[in-house]
């Protein structure tokens, strides 16, 4: 990753195992921020598609037993369905679209109307905490930005169908959770909160994936977010023994090469080391090979989930995670239980 101080004098020579993660250090840093680029402003591109979109994609929902109905059912809760729950007053961080206004104008001042929730079900999105996720992708885009911005994807429609969502970020030595069930301006929020306390220790698959087995709601929706080379480190066993109980989306954030970033005053520096990549390594020929390296683990990686029934999506940008989730979306929108809501 690129940073604009001058560093103070590194010893050369990173260990290249380790320069698969590229970052700066965290220190000069400082901790992941969503005040630039991410607010909830409606500026915001990949914001403003989703919301665009809401109104045309939906989420899988999971058959469920209930009585004498399965799928699609009144809950008594709070959602976005059909049906009138209640009505209150417009409050400080909700989102305008939710103003009711023809009840407003009967009142006299901005009321949102609260409608019945329609389908019983929750999400669970889990993050990669790590340092090594405060470096960049392929496109020069901070994989941090991306990953959030994946998860304001599928965020968007989840709370508009009136789910609940849980954040879990983990890493070797901490883990964050938090739980959203209010609406868009509630889940920025806690985004914004979660990223001021991330990156200041080394990623550990294993303890995301242990969080993920803990989790109680059997056939629940859950998105697993990190970069090509934290799947590389994901146990497929466990992996395997979550899909039997839950629906799995795997994203997966393609990393820079350190070894084709060009000669710039400062370079790359290894997340692991602090180390700056020297430049006798940054040739053509690491590069070229390095990349190749990591697409066969990426297909490796990409090939093992699949088989165990997980949906990848994979990209260099948030463009790109973008256009895979609606591709997705899409098409499990032409089966026709599945365009109800119901999947079985």
């Amino acid at each position: 990753m690129f940073r604009t101080p001058t560093p103070p004098a590194r010893p050369e020579g990173p260990d290249v195992g380790n320069a698969a993660a590229v970052s700066a250090p965290a220190a000069a840093q400082g901790p992941v921020s969503l005040d630039e680029g991410l607010s909830a402003a409606p500026k915001d591109p990949i914001r403003t598609r989703i919301i665009a979109m809401a109104q045309r994609l939906s989420l899988p929902t999971v058959t469920r037993a209930l009585g004498i109905l399965e799928g699609e059912h009144p809950s008594g809760r709070r959602g976005s369905g059909y049906e009138f729950l209640d009505e209150r007053f417009y409050q400080a961080g909700d989102e305008a679209r939710l103003i009711d206004w023809k009840a407003s104008a009967r009142r006299g001042r901005p009321v949102i109307a609260d409608k019945e929730r329609t389908v019983t079900s929750k999400v669970w999105m889990l993050l990669d905490g790590g340092v090594e996720m405060t470096g960049l992708t392929r496109a020069g885009e901070n994989k941090y930005r991306v990953a959030f911005n994946a998860m304001r994807m599928f965020a968007m429609l989840s709370l508009r169908r009136g789910d609940d969502i849980t954040i879990l970020a983990a890493n070797k030595d901490d883990v964050f959770r938090a739980t959203v069930n209010r609406d868009f301006a509630q889940f920025d929020q806690t985004l914004r909160s979660m990223s001021r306390r991330l990156a200041k220790s080394p990623r550990s698959m294993k303890q995301l994936l242990r969080c993920a087995k803990r989790i109680p709601d059997r056939r629940s929706l859950i998105v697993i977010v990190s970069d090509e080379t934290g799947w590389q480190h994901a146990s497929m066993s466990q992996i395997k023994a979550l899909r039997r109980t839950h629906q799995i989306v795997a994203v997966s954030i393609d990393s820079l090469n350190p070894f084709s970033v060009p000669q710039t005053p400062h370079g790359a520096f290894d997340a692991h080391t602090d180390r700056r990549i020297p430049a006798y390594l940054r040739t053509r020929a690491t590069a070229d090979e390095l990349t190749a390296h990591r697409a066969f683990l990426s297909e490796r990686a990409r090939t093992e989930l699949t088989r165990h029934g997980v949906t990848y999506l994979s990209g260099e940008s948030s463009e790109d995670i973008f256009r895979q989730f609606v591709t997705y979306l899409s098409t499990i929108m032409k089966n026709t239980d599945i365009s109800r809501g119901v999947t079985r």
